[in-house]
């Protein structure tokens, strides 16, 4: 049995539930979320004001406990987001934990609301999370459990010269675990950022093969732009009708498309204790605008090998040279055996010389 809290390496889906038509539309459709493998859903905007916390348009109270009971039979917390700037964020706190939540994200709250959010949240049976900000000065039983860190993913363009660093230091356990995100509601959509399935495919990776724990924004996985703010789940009613681009039926049916990728992503982090919960250390490949890191178990050997994970970030393809990087750190390998990846090719690379697509992704185990 796995005795680590389950906020550990977590994915969280962060969700406006008008996006899914409300509260009652979410909770029909968590089949789908449960599909996309997350481990928690954290609802956002929820309006509502001190005599009627939930906004009528988005739901009632009862359609928040069936969210939380359909949630919990597919193995899913429900946390809600707060106003962390809010002088009563600790007594809404207590009242959406009162009512089943397993904890909440704290958008801007200080080191004292942390800390006290971290004690009331205690005081509730389960394992309750508090996330919060990332603050360098928040440390112990005054930070939150997590720490979201928004560098390495909303940086202007993808350039490994920008994004590297970033997320060197995202890797760094103070002021809480980190989670990594790259959309939310008051950024631009990285759809629009970046342009393409193709990059968002690289983004992705980037965000769930990390030491981190992971946010996705709803619509993420679908590679929604901006200004699209509702997930369609409409099918095809006409024979030979094609379903909308970007909509749950287009990518279901598309084997190659950016949802059934982070499906693959979540799985294997899911799946493989070596990329949810090994050590981490980034390659410079700056200069080819390569990103690239190993993940390597604590006990490794041959049969328990090491996890490369590379990235094209360019519009080229480009040839890439891993070889020194693995002298250098007395790892043994020759060859890459792939576990996943974003292109169409075949079999193993070789670390003397590994061709990838534009904006192409391969993870692999370290083998020789």
């Amino acid at each position: 049995m796995n005795a680590a809290p389950w906020w550990k390496h977590a994915v969280i889906y962060r969700v406006d539930p008008r996006g899914f038509g409300g509260l009652h539309g979410l909770s029909e459709h968590l089949d789908y979320v449960h599909s996309i493998g997350v481990d928690a859903i954290l609802l956002t905007s929820l309006g509502g004001d001190a005599t009627q916390p939930i906004a009528t348009e988005v739901g009632s109270m009862d359609d928040l406990g069936e969210v939380i009971r359909n949630a919990s039979q597919q193995n899913i917390r429900v946390l809600v987001e707060l106003d962390g700037t809010s002088p009563d964020v600790v007594a809404k706190a207590r009242l959406w934990l009162a009512q089943g939540v397993a904890g909440f994200y704290a958008a801007g709250a200080n080191v004292s609301q942390l800390a006290d959010l971290r004690r009331n949240a205690a005081g509730f049976v389960g394992q309750r999370v508090v996330i919060g900000d990332r603050l360098d000065d928040a440390h112990g039983t005054d930070a939150p459990q997590l720490a979201v860190d928004k560098k390495p993913g909303t940086q202007e363009k993808l350039d490994a010269s920008l994004i590297r660093p970033a997320l060197e230091a995202a890797q760094q356990e103070a002021g809480g675990l980190p989670i990594l995100v790259s959309d939310g509601p008051s950024s631009q959509r990285s759809a629009s950022r970046y342009g393409d399935a193709q990059t968002a495919k690289a983004l992705a990776a980037m965000l769930m093969t990390t030491r981190a724990g992971t946010m996705l924004f709803y619509g993420q996985e679908l590679g929604l732009p901006d200004g699209t703010n509702t997930i369609s789940f409409a099918v095809p009613t006409k024979k030979g009708e094609k379903p909308a681009p970007l909509s749950v039926a287009a990518e279901e049916a598309d084997p190659s498309s950016l949802l059934n990728w982070c499906r693959q992503l979540s799985a294997m982090m899911h799946s493989n204790h070596t990329v949810s919960s090994g050590t981490m250390t980034m390659l410079n490949h700056d200069d080819q605008n390569v990103l690239a890191w190993i993940r390597k178990p604590t006990a490794l050997s041959y049969t328990n090998p090491a996890v490369v994970v590379v990235e094209n970030l360019s519009s080229q393809p480009v040839t890439v040279s891993l070889k020194g990087d693995m002298q250098k750190l007395g790892l043994k390998g020759s060859f890459l055996k792939p576990l996943l990846r974003s292109d169409i090719g075949m079999g193993a690379m070789h670390l003397e010389g590994m061709t990838l697509a534009p904006h192409a992704v391969f993870i692999g185990h370290l083998l020789y």
